[in-house]
């Protein structure tokens, strides 16, 4: 019995990209800015998802503290970008 547990499908969730980048060139009447709510790669904090432990199973870490900069986090979100990002060098 009991309640089921918080699978936590929206923390530090996987597969993740980045989309276009921030701009206020949106081609699109009504949208006056396109904006990254969060910064990219900061951690939600911990997400057990459902497992009443400490490690996040998709990662099989304890996630970082929320807030923290989590590299390998950018790395996916900025490998997965759509479009994807190119330097400005």
């Amino acid at each position: 019995g009991g309640e089921p547990r918080d699978p936590q499908p929206w923390c530090n969730a996987p597969g993740r990209r980045l989309g276009p980048r921030p701009t206020a060139d949106t081609g699109v009447p009504l949208a006056d800015t396109y904006v990254w709510i969060k910064v990219p790669g900061e951690s939600d904090g911990s997400c057990p998802r459902g497992t009443g432990g400490t490690l996040d199973r998709e990662y099989g870490i304890v996630d970082p503290p929320a807030g923290a900069r989590w590299p390998d986090r950018v790395h996916g979100l900025a490998s997965n970008a759509a479009p994807p990002l190119t330097s400005n060098r």
